[in-house]
């Protein structure tokens, strides 16, 4: 009688368990927003009956005007609007490490935008306005208030195409050719796009100026992917002033850490890539 034992496979066993854990947090993400689509749905379906019901049977009673019903409309509208966005922030910060920061920042960035376009169009219609009579019934008032919102809005538009067809996205390395400066893009929103440069300081540059070319961005890798060195090589840094020597015992994202007799120098990397220091590497003797 034979006795055949199935060996299992780990690496097969943990790309399958990989497979059945992305699913479950696609699943997981899905089914908050396909919850949060039907609370919305059915709040504006009960808050828009009980506005009809309130208007036809207990506003004549209580002597309310109609302008008046209208301004409550408005303000319970700004306000499920105003939820409806700041619960999809909540369930995208809920899932901040399971989904990509630009996918995030893309669906965060859309929703604010048609969210705010429904809710525009519904003020539009509680208030029997229509948008023709905005754009060429407004004279000099509407040509004032749209040169005072095409800076805002070419910002939104910027945005949008940044976070969709920007080779940059959140996380990459860059580097600010206008003012000689190296960082990560931390954060891009509506209106900016903030910038952690590899001095610690945060570098906040508007949408349209980066889209239209006034700050001119290059992408490129890591600082510590540039270094003409790595961990364990033992080198030398000097210029006119200071010297620096010993063995690469770390590289990260903003400085270079070298050990010496016991010492340890952190060096940062900008400096070492401004050219700051004649970098000489020593072989080790075979």
């Amino acid at each position: 009688m034979r006795i055949k034992i199935a060996m299992s496979d780990p690496a097969s066993h943990d790309q399958s368990f990989e497979i059945q854990l992305r699913k479950a947090k696609q699943k997981s993400l899905r089914d908050a927003f396909t919850t949060l689509a039907i609370r919305a749905i059915i709040l504006i379906i009960a808050v828009r009956v009980s506005l009809a019901l309130f208007e036809v049977f207990v506003a004549p009673g209580l002597g309310l005007k109609h302008t008046h019903i209208q301004a409550g409309e408005t303000a319970i509208t700004i306000t499920i609007a105003f939820i409806v966005i700041t619960a999809i922030r909540r369930i995208l910060r809920r899932f901040s490490g399971k989904i990509p920061a630009q996918f995030s920042a893309s669906i965060s960035f859309f929703t604010v935008i048609i969210v705010s376009l429904i809710t525009s169009l519904v003020l539009l219609y509680l208030w029997n306005v229509q948008p023709q009579e905005i754009l060429f019934g407004g004279g000099v008032a509407a040509i004032i208030v749209g040169i005072g919102l095409s800076t805002i809005v070419g910002n939104i538009f910027s945005g949008g195409l940044m976070l969709t067809t920007f080779p940059a996205k959140i996380g990459d390395s860059i580097f600010i050719v206008n003012d000689d400066i190296r960082g990560k893009v931390e954060e891009i929103n509506i209106m900016y796009t903030k910038i952690s440069t590899d001095h610690g300081t945060e570098y906040v540059v508007p949408n349209s100026a980066i889209m239209q070319g006034n700050v001119r961005i290059v992408k490129e890798g890591p600082l510590s992917e540039q270094l003409p060195f790595g961990e364990g090589d033992q080198i030398e840094l000097s210029n006119s002033n200071t010297k620096y020597s010993g063995i690469v015992i770390k590289t990260s994202s903003r400085f270079t850490t070298l050990l010496d007799n016991n010492i340890e120098t952190v060096i940062p990397n900008s400096s070492i890539l401004d050219g700051n220091f004649i970098i000489k590497k020593f072989r080790a003797n075979n």
